[in-house]
């Protein structure tokens, strides 16, 4: 997968619009690409008939096309649909074909609101966020019939926090933390909820924040520590500062979790 692809079939006049990433693709090798580094995103917004459609129109491929299509008739799933497709160029070595099967068998087993959190975590690693909100709420909304309980979606307010902090949008990001910390009462939550709390409070206040949540003293003197080393305000280094603070509390939680 490294190196240049050589292109095997036309490229596209008009091109194919993957909404997830914003971007447009122009041939069956970059629709390869991203099928292969985004399978978390793969979902009826990439993987329905208007793709088959500008696969038989754009790029002549009339038989991919029948193919595809009688994928979706039959409701075969998405991982059929897009091994079809590097079957297509062989794009992938026989070793990449069979691992990305198996991730894929893996992931059409995970109920359908635990793809909604990978998906949603996989835009926030990729700087995404407006996206993996809109993604974690429509996973909170069926987090009850995934049957899933409490813990997970505890995860889900947490990672939406951090979402919510990487656009400074510090209110939203406070009320995430403290459901999530409703949900799971770990100190790790509880220091990222008094974080977001610093960021709004005056001293006093955010003192007085820490004794009700039962935040202990070392706690404390660490979250205060952070926070004065990296306070935002309207300069842009710190801000950048700020951004490194958050890609922090993001990887420590997830190594923690192990979502």
């Amino acid at each position: 997968m490294s190196g240049y692809i050589l292109c095997q079939i036309k490229r596209a006049s008009l091109p194919f619009y993957i909404e997830n990433i914003s971007t447009n693709i122009y041939s069956i090798e970059e629709l390869c690409y991203y099928l292969y580094h985004n399978i978390y995103l793969l979902d009826e917004t990439i993987i329905n008939e208007h793709l088959c459609d500008w696969i038989k129109n754009e790029l002549g491929l009339l038989k991919l096309y029948q193919k595809l299509y009688r994928i979706l008739e039959e409701e075969r799933g998405a991982g059929d649909f897009i091994l079809a497709v590097f079957r297509e160029i062989n794009y992938l070595t026989h070793e990449q074909f069979k691992k990305l099967n198996e991730e894929l068998v893996v992931l059409e087993q995970l109920p359908e609101v635990a793809r909604k959190k990978k998906k949603g975590d996989y835009l926030v690693d990729n700087r995404m966020y407006v996206n993996a909100i809109r993604i974690y709420e429509d996973a909170l909304r069926s987090v009850d019939t995934g049957g899933l309980g409490g813990q997970y979606e505890g995860e889900i307010f947490h990672n939406m926090g951090c979402a919510y902090l990487h656009l400074f949008q510090i209110e939203e990001a406070k009320e995430c933390f403290e459901k999530a910390y409703e949900k799971l009462h770990t100190k790790l939550i509880l220091k990222h909820y008094l974080c977001a709390c610093r960021m709004l409070m005056e001293e006093a206040q955010w003192q007085g924040e820490c004794a009700r949540m039962g935040a202990d003293l070392d706690t404390c003197r660490e979250i205060q520590k952070e926070m004065e080393a990296k306070k935002p305000d309207a300069s842009r280094e710190k801000q950048e500062d700020m951004g490194a603070l958050l890609e922090k509390y993001t990887k420590e939680y997830h190594r923690s979790t192990g979502f």
